[in-house]
């Protein structure tokens, strides 16, 4: 028989776990290919061997779905993640006055809000890689909705731990509890943009990314009347509580487009499927019977293979050795930043080294151990990844640091109410979104991520300047809020972008490994920003209480309780302004810190690679070192000759 070859319209490099394999994945005749990539054909059609594309379950899941999308289903789905980010939002831009109120009131343990932060960031991060991996051997539609249910869970729990937390004073039980729905609330946003990255050309991917949070914006002005009302009515707890019935009822219209979207619907006037749903139907069978990415878990006989295929397949090894290197790391620095602790403490120094072992221990894993890695660390060729990973690393841990206590400053030192402090903080999420749904709209027709992301940085490292001059306590509340409007135009032209722009050279099998990856630096980041800011908070505001105070006995309660200090003593009393002193010339230094750490994101995106955005879902390098873009998007096997038509060259 006439050797015969069919390329795969995604040809991919070889994933770590696959050793020497050619680069070159092809449907062929014959028993191997050679390292060019050439068929074997000379053992005939009864040997033939199959071999594609590494590609999981949830992926080529995705890739049905994706054929089988028009635009109702399209116009559901955007429409379902609307409304629970609205939802969303509104628990996200509450939280913080419910977590302040916690920890001064009901706990005594204001000072140990940074660390609750940094601890949030830390589980922000490390689920990242595993619910990602979860959605990728089980499917996006079974992570969904083990998030939603981890959210609901979370918090329904959370609650309880509040009640045991309160009767027993521990900020520590508040903590455990708030780290369970933290995991929901972050599964879901991570799939949220992995499932838009996947149904989105390059050219649209940044506005339709953004496009859920719109209508989220509106919750800036209402959070401050809900959360002055709550605690003014109720207590906290309630705040926090209602969500758990609110997130699981928007995300059902989520979860029923998307289960039935991936269904056969398409039928002629006999009930049969059409020609193409049934050409979706062979391709289906056709790859679910040959898939090379290790057995699925429904293959297995026994209980004992079973839970071997499922030990691989999440890499248990490497998440096990990601949290603790993360956790003990970061953990050690808020530790060691806490009043009354030091670096050369025998428990810092004992995390800190174990921590850099254990994070050590998972690179090296990660490269040559694990058989399905949580991270693609063949990706780090890639320029644009690497640089994108460096800002992941930059840019959240200078908004960390910044925003470390800046709601306790506008509250006890510019004598904000609860509802103008918390509507300043929202200010600049608020902006960034409207900034980056403009970015999305601009990205489309100027087709480069490259300028809007320097423009971004550009204008950051400028509100930070600004805010050494008008982040003070004598500054109007005019001002405050100027410097927050500024640093959201920033914002919105990095996060999103920078998220689209690594979305955009990673191939579809991918996406999801890559995008947790980058969420996962930058929400460690984040914790490490927190960390800083809370380290200098903690370690300046008692000496300067106790300088400007003028009673000395009134000092470890102005710094364990600001809130209900405030609310002993009137606006321009002595110990106010003592206060507002103290609290001025602790936030002059934090801003300078996060003004220096965004300078370093600017340099940073000078090196981007200024890819042009088309119209396929995924750019990749040829073997020039040219980006060559997919205008397909069904993933069916198609000829050579085909492909070499469909791929176009894109210049930089």
């Amino acid at each position: 028989m006439a050797s015969s070859t069919l390329t795969t319209m995604h040809d991919s490099r070889p994933s770590s776990h696959e050793g020497k394999r050619s680069g070159s994945l092809s449907y062929g005749v014959g028993l191997s290919a050679g390292a060019g990539g050439d068929i074997d054909t000379s053992a005939g059609v009864e040997n033939m061997t199959v071999i594609v594309p590494s590609i999981s379950r949830g992926v080529r899941k995705m890739q049905i779905l994706q054929r089988r999308l028009n635009m109702k289903y399209l116009s559901l789905l955007y429409s379902g993640f609307a409304l629970l980010a609205f939802v969303i939002s509104l628990d996200q831009y509450t939280s913080g006055a419910y977590l302040t109120n916690a920890t001064s009131v009901s706990f005594k343990a204001h000072s140990t809000l940074a660390t609750i932060r940094t601890l949030k960031s830390v589980f922000q991060a490390v689920s990242q890689p595993p619910i990602a991996k979860i959605s990728d051997v089980a499917g996006r539609v079974e992570a969904y909705i083990m998030c939603v249910l981890l959210y609901a869970v979370g918090q329904s729990n959370e609650k309880k731990s509040y009640a045991v937390a309160a009767s027993a004073n521990s900020i520590y039980t508040y903590a455990v509890g708030n780290s369970i729905y933290i995991l929901g609330i972050t599964g879901l946003f991570l799939l949220q943009n992995i499932i838009i990255s996947e149904i989105s050309s390059t050219r649209n991917r940044l506005f339709w990314s953004i496009f859920p949070s719109i209508p989220g914006t509106i919750n800036v002005w209402v959070s401050g009347n809900v959360t002055q009302s709550v605690l003014e009515t109720t207590t906290w707890r309630w705040g926090l509580g209602m969500f758990c019935i609110l997130v699981p009822a928007m995300a059902t219209p989520i979860i029923l487009t998307l289960t039935y979207g991936m269904r056969p619907h398409k039928k002629d006037v006999n009930g049969n499927p059409t020609k193409s749903e049934k050409s979706i139907q062979d391709d289906e069978e056709e790859v679910a019977s040959t898939i090379v990415n290790g057995p699925t878990i429904s293959d297995n006989k026994t209980l004992w293979a079973k839970t071997v295929t499922i030990f691989w397949s999440l890499d248990l090894v490497g998440l096990i050795f990601l949290v603790a290197g993360a956790g003990m790391v970061l953990v050690t620095i808020t530790i060691a930043n806490g009043r009354g602790s030091k670096w050369s403490d025998p428990h810092c120094i004992a995390l800190l080294i174990v921590g850099g072992f254990c994070a050590i221990f998972f690179v090296l894993w990660e490269a040559y151990g694990a058989r399905h890695p949580l991270i693609p660390f063949s990706l780090m060729t890639n320029r644009t990844v690497v640089v994108a990973l460096i800002i992941a690393v930059v840019h959240p841990a200078a908004g960390g640091a910044i925003g470390s206590y800046f709601f306790t400053f506008l509250r006890v030192a510019a004598n904000q109410s609860n509802l103008s402090a918390t509507r300043i903080t929202s200010l600049a999420s608020f902006t960034g979104t409207l900034t980056a749904a403009v970015a999305g709209v601009a990205a489309r027709y100027i087709r480069y991520l490259k300028p809007i992301i320097i423009f971004g940085f550009a204008v950051e490292v400028l509100s930070f300047g600004l805010m050494v001059r008008y982040r003070q306590s004598t500054n109007s509340q005019a001002d405050l809020a100027m410097v927050q409007v500024v640093r959201g135009l920033g914002v919105g032209c990095i996060g999103f972008p920078v998220q689209a722009a690594i979305q955009t050279v990673t191939k579809h099998e991918y996406i999801a490994a890559i995008t947790a990856g980058y969420l996962t630096i930058y929400y460690l980041s984040s914790g490490i920003g927190s960390a800083i800011g809370g380290g200098i908070w903690t370690n300046l505001v008692p000496d300067k209480l106790a300088q400007h105070m003028p009673d000395q006995s009134l000092v470890t309660s102005a710094y364990q309780n600001p809130i209900g200090f405030i609310a002993r003593f009137a606006p321009g009393t002595p110990e106010r302004l003592a206060v507002a002193r103290a609290h001025d010339e602790t936030q002059r230094i934090i801003v300078i810190a996060g003004t220096c750490i965004a300078a370093l994101g600017l340099i940073a995106a000078l090196f981007l690679e200024n890819v042009r955005l088309t119209d396929a879902t995924s750019i990749d390098k040829d073997e020039d070192g040219n980006y060559v873009s997919d205008r397909t998007s069904s993933h069916k096997a198609v000829a050579p000759d085909v492909v070499s038509s469909d791929k176009k060259v894109v210049k930089n």
